[in-house]
């Protein structure tokens, strides 16, 4: 493979990714400075109930569309493949707009915050634009097309991040929770309209519904999805159980500590999402041409050259908590510290469970990435509840360093069976990345001085 398309696909999406985390730190500084922290509290609820919702439809959807998009046998059944992929993004998300008007109640209640009901209510608008966005992000990524998406979130997230703004320092009487979701609907609107032309070309030309295929999609992507829903789940108990064990009032502001710290996780999983949505087109491709010994190759320079970027930045997050606690939110969130100090660290296992996931499917081997993640899900939700019992608000960190400890010696143990990865290699990677660097850097240093 050229080192071309690696450049050029990683380097957009490298860039989408960066701009969403750029964008979301901003917003997020401009909220918790806006926002009471209860309220605030309320609001990472919701993001993270519209976020789950996103995450695993995708999984259901585009990884089994790209596979199948991507196989010889369907060459000539473009069309019936986007027919059945589009006719389930369609229930699907039919199915949660039913669940959150008839149960969007009784899960504010659970979470003891009824101010997230009518923002669950609005959230129907979204998941319906979410529709033709999701479908046409799908086209343009089976087909290498990462500028196009990246322009689409940009616009999404800047016209947000935009509206933010003007209502921060212009109209502060309006910097409520529903200005908030009206204006995500906005940019997620104009997301579409900018995602829309460049996929049109690569849109079906004629429905064709057959049975077969959608239930074969249906099939290869039930795995993603319960891996999705899962893996979203798992991460998200430090908010929903903390919400649902602890009082109304700390419940709401350990949920706005855990928040601020999941942020600071998202910048850190910046390089490795990157990764994985490039990763995943290209092994479905390698493993058809090259077998699973380049799929390895891949898996161990990837996670590696991933691994060299992300522990020097974890470091310094370690060592300067309360840094970044007071850049990203100010003195008030200064309880996020200890939070943050137990979870970065252990938080280097998340470059390899993104790879991890994105490879066990290209291989064709989602069923075992499903039961992977379900049995450590069962894992964390029991140490969770307990070390929340046991130690109040700080429990659910306990319990997430312990889950991550566990996770990392599981998906070891999964990929050497399955891909023969060797940690080694890994780490020799590693290595190698910090050589490249020097050398580069030094070539660099003495060219200038030469001159």
């Amino acid at each position: 493979m050229r080192s071309s398309f690696w450049l050029h696909s990683i380097f957009y999406t490298l860039l989408q990714r960066s701009s969403l985390f750029f964008f979301g730190v901003v917003s997020y500084i401009v909220l918790v400075r806006g926002l009471t922290k209860e309220n605030n509290g309320v609001w990472a609820l919701y993001l993270v109930v519209l976020t789950i919702f996103e995450t695993v439809k995708q999984g259901l959807l585009r990884n089994p569309t790209i596979k199948f998009l991507g196989l010889s046998e369907y060459e000539f059944k473009k069309d019936d493949i986007q027919t059945a992929s589009l006719a389930i993004n369609i229930l699907f998300s039919a199915i949660a707009i039913v669940l959150l008007l008839f149960f969007g109640g009784q899960l504010s209640q659970l979470l003891k915050s009824p101010e997230l009901k009518p923002l669950l209510w609005w959230s129907v608008a979204m998941i319906l634009l979410l529709i033709p966005f999701n479908h046409c992000e799908i086209l343009l990524q089976a087909n290498y097309q990462f500028p196009k998406i990246f322009w689409a979130y940009f616009i999404r997230q800047g016209i947000f991040f935009l509206g933010i703004l003007i209502l921060f320092f212009f109209s502060r009487e309006y910097f409520t929770l529903l200005t908030l979701i009206k204006l995500q609907i906005l940019a997620l609107f104009c997301g579409v309209v900018v995602m829309y032309p460049p996929a049109r070309k690569y849109l079906l030309k004629k429905f064709s519904l057959d049975t077969v295929i959608i239930m074969r999609l249906f099939h290869f992507g039930k795995f993603i999805f319960g891996t999705n829903l899962v893996s979203n789940l798992s991460r998200s108990f430090d908010h929903f159980i903390t919400a649902n064990v602890l009082g109304p009032v700390t419940g709401k502001s350990y949920v706005a500590y855990y928040n601020t710290v999941a942020r600071i996780n998202n910048m850190v999983d910046v390089p490795s999402l990157a990764a994985a949505d490039v990763l995943f087109p290209k092994n479905v491709e390698t493993f058809e041409t090259d077998g699973l010994g380049k799929v390895k190759y891949y898996f161990e320079r990837m996670v590696g050259t991933i691994l060299a970027l992300v522990i020097p930045i974890s470091l310094f997050i370690f060592i300067f908590p309360g840094f970044i606690i007071y850049v990203l939110a100010g003195k008030n969130y200064y309880g996020a510290i200890p939070i943050l100090q137990l979870t970065i660290l252990f938080s280097l296992v998340r470059p390899l469970s993104y790879q991890f996931g994105s490879t066990l499917d290209a291989i064709g081997k989602p069923h075992i990435n499903f039961w992977a993640n379900f049995l450590l899900m069962i894992f964390n939700l029991v140490m969770t509840y307990l070390f929340l019992s046991f130690f109040d608000g700080i429990g659910a960190a306990y319990a997430t360093v312990i889950t991550y400890t566990v996770s990392f010696f599981t998906m070891i143990a999964i990929l050497k069976k399955y891909i023969h990865v060797e940690l080694l290699n890994i780490c020799r990677y590693i290595f190698q990345s910090y050589k490249d660097v020097f050398r580069i850097t030094s070539k660099a240093l003495s060219g200038n001085y030469g001159s």
